[in-house]
């Protein structure tokens, strides 16, 4: 832990493109106030500021989990779990992850996925749901190949002000896949 990324020799022929492969490490741990505003990744999610805002005043309250991916400092990577949605039922609800694009499909989400489940575990929950929008096909693959199954489809509709004012609203179409979690 705390290891610094290093680069790995080129063993290939003169001649050939310049390149290096860099090996570094990824840690998952809770979301700090600091990260709040690095989650927007440079202005991707600016728009979403009071969203994050509102979902880091509950992990606070221990009502929602934040969950980051950090390399080498930077959240790339998050992964939310609202603990009171579906509380009744022992089901932990997880929402908002993602995984900074130049990075996916390198086991980040994964990483994640199974940190996120340890925690649901260790709170007693007896399983695990994840919405993934209808327009993710990669996400849902994803959640199958950890053993979520298809459990419902969702539409919901939400709201936010923009850093500048202006009052956004979506709808979101979705699958609700569901998993039972190993103690």
């Amino acid at each position: 832990m705390g290891e610094k990324p290093r680069m790995l020799p080129d063993t290939r022929a003169p001649g050939t493109n310049d390149r290096t492969v860099i090996v570094a490490e990824v840690v998952v741990r809770p979301c700090r106030a600091e990260d709040v505003r690095s989650l927007e990744w440079f202005g991707v999610y600016t728009h979403h500021r009071e969203i994050f805002e509102e979902a880091f005043a509950r992990h606070m309250r221990d009502e929602n989990i934040m969950l980051v991916a950090d390399l080498n400092g930077f959240p790339v990577g998050q992964a939310w779990v609202d603990l009171t949605k579906r509380q009744a039922d022992g089901v932990g609800y997880i929402w908002a992850v993602r995984v900074f694009p130049f990075l996916r499909n390198m086991g980040i989400g994964t990483l994640l996925m199974h940190a996120t489940e340890r925690m649901l575990v260790q709170r007693g929950r007896v399983e695990a749901e994840v919405g993934v929008e209808k327009s993710n096909p990669d996400a849902r693959r994803l959640y199958e190949r950890l053993g979520y199954r298809m459990h419902a489809q969702l539409s919901e509709q939400y709201g936010y002000t923009t850093p500048d004012g202006v009052h956004a609203s979506h709808v979101v179409d979705q699958w609700i896949l569901r998993k039972r979690l190993q103690a």
